[in-house]
């Protein structure tokens, strides 16, 4: 065995004994399992996690199309005389796994804060987490193998937090200043479990919870409906070289349709906004936008946008926090 692979089926052996007690996680152990056993190959970028390599540039795509229909409002430091800088917002990426999406989007950090060209992102800082401490390992060491990502990881626009989402929260002064422009929730609402004590909508009210007012909720997920079942379990999961995850990955019953994530989405932003009451009042919506766009996978061409497909199976979607 090559000693790259024995050191993570080392680590992989002592997960259990080494892992963080974590206050709470909406994710079940089950899932952190199957995602830990994957860890060896989460940077191969033929290997099982490939489609996620693929679907990168959807989701800055995606993010780039929510900031230009309506970008979060300057931080209150920022003034005529010191506006603020051309990229400036702070991002939180949860469920980061080990890394894919939070490397591409660090690689977007300009070296020079001070740049007046805006990037697509107009990132400023990343902050990922994720409740399994072998992907974040993983991530860490690969992010040190880029000379840009490794610096951003010195400098602190780059972190990584072996977390769950409910530890962020009770670890917050929730003050402004420590709320993020831009949470993304990329195909993790479909792993969170459903029990007397987590649900999708709880998890994403923390969501929104840690999202500044103007700020913007982005994830992908997958429709629950018999097409999708078709494309993501029986088809997407069959042996190789048909299947492009591995078995076991999806549960169909997990999946959210866009009508339910939509519903939650106005549940959460009324809960976040109003503590721990069961139901806020409207005034929360005001300001929300939504955006929802259908994704399908081409073997040998990658993924696209495909509008009106959000049935079919994987989607991205959007909701923006109102001020």
């Amino acid at each position: 065995m090559r000693p790259a692979l024995r050191k993570v089926s080392s680590l992989l052996r002592h997960l259990n004994s080494h892992r963080r007690a974590h206050s709470t996680s909406s994710v079940s152990a089950d899932e952190l399992s199957h995602f830990s056993s994957l860890a060896s190959s989460w940077w191969d970028p033929m290997g099982p996690s490939r489609v996620l390599h693929l679907m990168n540039p959807l989701r800055h795509d995606f993010i780039t199309s929510c900031l230009a229909d309506t970008p979060p409002p300057p931080r209150t430091s920022a003034t005529a005389a010191s506006p603020a800088p051309a990229n400036n917002l702070r991002y939180l990426d949860v469920g980061c796994g080990g890394g894919i999406f939070a490397e591409s989007l660090a690689r977007t950090i300009p070296t020079n804060p001070n740049t007046t060209s805006a990037t697509r992102t107009q990132a400023a800082s990343i902050t990922a987490i994720d409740p399994t401490s072998a992907l974040i390992k993983i991530a860490r060491d690969h992010a040190r193998t880029d000379p840009k990502v490794s610096a951003h990881l010195r400098d602190g626009k780059f972190t990584y937090k072996n977390c769950t989402l409910e530890d962020l929260i009770e670890n917050s002064s929730h003050s402004e200043d420590e709320q993020f422009d831009v949470v993304t929730l990329f195909e993790v609402l479909e792993h969170v479990d459903s029990n007397a004590s987590s649900s999708p909508l709880g998890f994403l009210t923390n969501c929104l919870k840690v999202l500044r007012p103007g700020g913007w909720l982005v994830g992908s997920t997958i429709a629950r409906t018999f097409p999708s079942f078709l494309v993501n379990q029986v088809i997407a999961e069959a042996p190789w070289p048909i299947g492009v995850v591995p078995r076991g990955t999806h549960e169909w019953s997990k999946f959210v349709n866009p009508d339910e994530l939509y519903a939650w989405a106005q549940e959460g932003l009324m809960r976040s906004q109003d503590g721990a009451a069961v139901r806020g009042g409207s005034d929360a919506l005001q300001g929300m936008r939504w955006q929802c766009s259908g994704v399908m996978y081409f073997p040998g061409i990658g993924w696209k946008m495909a509008l009106g497909s959000e049935s079919w199976g994987n989607y991205f979607w959007a909701v923006r926090k109102g001020v």
